[in-house]
């Protein structure tokens, strides 16, 4: 056990099954992000939730830093929210050692500084004497997690191993290839870059879920918060549009916290997303939504009116004899646009197949070897490379609107 868990805390369903009869989430209706708004209602979303974590000597917040982009471009968590977070925190445990980290797309790990400009993270250490660092700064550790499907071996950072609470910040999200990211996702970012790679290499959907579940696993967070004040639609996680939802979720369970967040964006069934169906598979929370006890607001009242799905939502119109398919039927695959690609590389760098190669003004893709993973479409800075549906994919989207 490392240090800091504290199992008769949580209600997550590992290990030992689950602990009580219901997953208890809290929201508050926020609808900006001026500071006071904000701080007031982590407050009210922690207290609904059950009361927050126990905070220990050392805390870490990891958050959403996917890319170093603007905060009103919804891509990363809003900086309110961490600043309401760092509040609630200093308020109940005067004495904690606070960090605020993430490990970014490999492919910034250099521009740290950018983080801390655009993201509007500076703020945050003269404002809470707090540090905000990479989360790998201080290397990795291979942890031996019980109950792994995906990854054998995983490598953490030794930040997360060392937590005495650690407090899972997510930005609600859409995602091309798992449809949404939350805050099961967001532990994705502990792994390190050979790791995620490997996830990604397998091409194949179920594969990818069970990664994502296997790092949650490696170190389950002792709360979740979600910024779904504005979150992202369409093509996310990198090149959806902002969205406005009003709410600040929080709950000990991740994956509660996430079905709450799919229900905001339209899905009536939450648990036919793979990650989340995989999630309640696995025992890791709720397997429906009656299990889900609301805090703070009524289920009827969360669905944002408009709310534009990833396009990889379009397998759940496939025929349901047919839905074991639904991968390998509706693929997304990248598509280059040349008059907005700079050539900088970056989709060549993260391919984890080597199917992109880029020289001398010109960029080609090996479909032979293209995996789908779409990796290349969330790191491309400027949307040049972007997601193109197959010919089925396309019928299914032209008959949805019509």
């Amino acid at each position: 056990m490392y240090p800091g868990w504290d199992l008769s805390r949580t209600n997550l369903g590992w290990p030992g099954g689950l602990l009580k009869n219901f997953f208890r989430v809290g929201l508050c209706p926020c609808l900006t992000y001026e500071g006071r708004a904000v701080e007031e209602a982590v407050k009210i979303a922690m207290e609904r939730s059950g009361g927050g974590p126990l905070l220990k000597d050392k805390v870490l917040i990891k958050a959403n830093l996917l890319a170093p982009v603007r905060p009103e471009f919804s891509v990363t968590t809003h900086p309110a929210v961490l600043d309401g977070l760092l509040r609630w925190v200093k308020t109940n445990k005067p004495e904690a050692a606070i960090t605020v980290s993430d490990s970014p797309g490999y492919l910034f790990s250099g521009q740290w500084p950018l983080f801390m400009e655009n993201c509007g993270l500076r703020s945050l250490v003269e404002k809470h004497s707090c540090k905000v660092m990479p989360l790998n700064e201080d290397g990795f550790q291979e942890v031996s997690t019980p109950g792994l499907v995906m990854l054998d071996n995983i490598r953490i950072p030794v930040k997360v191993v060392e937590a005495g609470t650690l407090i899972n910040v997510a930005k609600c999200k859409t995602h091309v290839e798992t449809e949404i990211t939350a805050c099961l996702k967001n532990t994705f970012g502990y792994l390190d870059t050979a790791t995620r790679k490997r996830a990604h290499r397998s091409g194949s959907l179920r594969k990818l879920c069970d990664a994502v579940l296997d790092a949650h696993l490696s170190r389950p967070p002792d709360w979740n918060i979600l910024d779904a004040i504005v979150g992202m639609e369409g093509y996310g996680p990198s090149h959806g549009k902002p969205k406005p939802m009003g709410w600040i979720v929080a709950s000990e369970n991740a994956l509660a916290a996430d079905v709450v967040a799919a229900f905001m964006m339209g899905y009536a069934d939450p648990f036919s997303i793979p990650l989340i169906a995989s999630a309640a598979r696995r025992g890791m929370g709720p397997t429906q939504r009656n299990e889900i006890e609301l805090f703070g607001a009524q289920w009827d009242e969360l669905p944002v009116p408009g709310f534009l799905k990833s396009p990889s939502a379009l397998r759940r119109f496939i025929p349901t004899p047919l839905r074991g398919m639904a991968h390998s039927l509706v693929r997304l695959a990248p598509s280059w646009n040349a008059d907005a690609c700079i050539f900088c590389g970056a989709c060549a760098a993260v391919c984890p197949v080597k199917a992109i190669h880029a020289g001398n003004n010109e960029l080609s893709i090996d479909r032979t070897i293209c995996v789908g993973c779409l990796c290349c479409h969330e790191m491309c800075p400027t949307g040049a490379m972007a997601v193109k549906p197959n010919l089925f994919a396309r019928f299914l989207l032209n008959n949805k609107q019509s």
